[in-house]
């Protein structure tokens, strides 16, 4: 009767790295499937946390969500102005206030009546609890849609029923940010759900889910 030999820890640990080394390069051997649009096909984040916001992605949230256009606004997170430039066709200027790094908005103490931002995603939660304290009426974040999740949110930010989490849009189509912009405002798609997150003082209740149909905002390959 022949004796099965036994392995060593060294010839163990070699054949589980080869074992590993081999499903790395199987998974890897899988061609992507079709991409009917101009999409991120990497979905990487870029290393600044620096998005422009198309234009139309503020529109489409002008058009769902109704904003008193007698009252100020502040953009703390304004970047080259794309947002600001959408809010200058709704609100009179001395309604407006911008700003980005020159300016750092967790330590603002000035009041406004809304908060409209692209807030820097390292920062979303510093931005919650700060417009929590300087938005008189509500305000609005574009953020992915993954951040309804985590137990930390849930507590923090959710849980609120005094400044509450009134409403969610989120968009049909997976909007590209960080591409330059167009002027039609049409951009490719991306790899991430986004959504506007709309806080409102006062709101008690759970939140609502709406969707905002961005369609025809999407760049196709064959209008390129």
């Amino acid at each position: 009767m022949l004796m099965k030999k036994t392995k060593t820890n060294q010839e163990i640990a070699l054949e589980y790295a080869q074992a590993i080394e081999g499903i790395t390069k199987f998974l890897c051997s899988f061609k992507k499937g079709k991409n009917f649009s101009a999409n991120n096909a990497k979905g990487q984040r870029k290393k600044s946390d620096f998005y422009e916001t198309p234009y139309s992605l503020t529109h489409r949230l002008f058009e769902n969500e109704y904003f008193d256009r007698r009252l100020t606004v502040c953009e703390p997170a304004c970047g080259a102005g794309a947002m600001t430039r959408v809010f200058k066709e709704y609100w009179r200027e001395d309604r407006i206030t911008a700003y980005d790094i020159e300016k750092d908005f967790l330590t603002e103490t000035k009041q406004y009546d809304y908060i409209i931002t692209n807030p820097p995603f390292s920062l979303a939660y510093e931005f919650v609890q700060k417009a929590k304290e300087i938005a008189k009426k509500k305000f609005a974040l574009l953020l992915p849609l993954s951040y309804l999740h985590g137990k930390k949110r849930f507590d923090d930010i959710y849980s609120d029923r005094e400044y509450g989490l009134k409403k969610v849009y989120v968009f049909t189509r997976y909007p590209m940010l960080g591409d330059e912009l167009r002027e039609d405002g049409k951009y490719k798609t991306g790899m991430m759900v986004y959504a506007w997150y709309i806080f409102e003082r006062g709101h008690k209740e759970l939140p609502e889910i709406d969707w905002i149909d961005n369609n025809t905002d999407v760049i196709h390959k064959k209008d390129m």
